[in-house]
């Protein structure tokens, strides 16, 4: 199995609005632009990224989706998994985009800060929401929640976003203030999961961000914790 850690360029709105909301970064001064290489937890934490992602997760298949990376570097962000999941029963979709890097720039530039930007408005609060683990016994894991969406037009189009970091892959945490409490560490893991939709009575009970993430997080868990901590 190759490398999952994806360097090319970008396509696709979810995934190129994630990477906006990463990307509007300025100039990283000493150990946080790693100009002398990268710490010991943050080089543990990139080879437990470079092919510990899965391509499929139970109903979940994959194919990968493509970054800028000179937009990652000037974001920070040392190693990245972009890929586009499908539900093969369901057919529900979701853009997932995990990045790896340095406390300082990862912990900054949320969506609800960065996608006015973007062009998009926000359209609800962003929320903490617990995700349970699918599996008997499963970890809780809490992240943001908020739906965004481009003003006029019938029928827009919405993006709805779970984002959420963990410094060691074991628990996913979205602190209120994620600077103050994140800034600090060597090692940041940083993860979105996005899905595009039209809203209608239909999709307002749906959840497949949730459904994908109980799925998926304790098998990320067994591959990215590598960190002690």
């Amino acid at each position: 199995m190759g490398k999952r850690v994806t360097r090319v360029k970008s396509v696709g709105v979810p995934v190129l609005v994630a990477v906006v909301l990463v990307g509007t970064l300025g100039v990283v001064h000493g150990i946080y632009s790693d100009r002398w290489g990268p710490s010991g937890q943050l080089q543990q934490s990139l080879t437990a990224l470079d092919g510990g992602v899965p391509t499929t997760f139970g109903d979940w298949v994959s194919e990968e989706n493509e970054s800028d990376p000179e937009m990652m570097a000037r974001a920070g962000i040392k190693g990245w998994v972009s890929r586009r999941y499908t539900n093969v029963r369901t057919r529900e979709t979701v853009s997932f985009l995990v990045v790896c890097g340095r406390g300082g720039p990862l912990s900054v530039h949320t969506p609800d800060v960065c996608y006015a930007g973007a062009g998009f408005a926000q359209l609800t609060d962003a929320k903490q929401k617990d995700v349970v683990e699918a599996q008997e016994g499963g970890r809780t894991h809490t992240f943001r929640v908020a739906r965004f969406g481009k003003p006029g037009g019938v029928a827009q189009s919405q993006l709805e976003i779970y984002w959420g970091w963990s410094r060691d892959g074991r628990v996913w945490t979205a602190p209120d203030s994620p600077r103050m409490a994140l800034a600090r560490f060597p090692a940041l893991y940083k993860m979105y999961i996005v899905r595009e939709f039209i809203p209608s009575s239909k999709t307002a009970a749906a959840d497949p961000c949730q459904e994908f993430l109980r799925r998926a997080l304790p098998e990320l868990r067994t591959k990215l914790t590598h960190v002690e901590g």
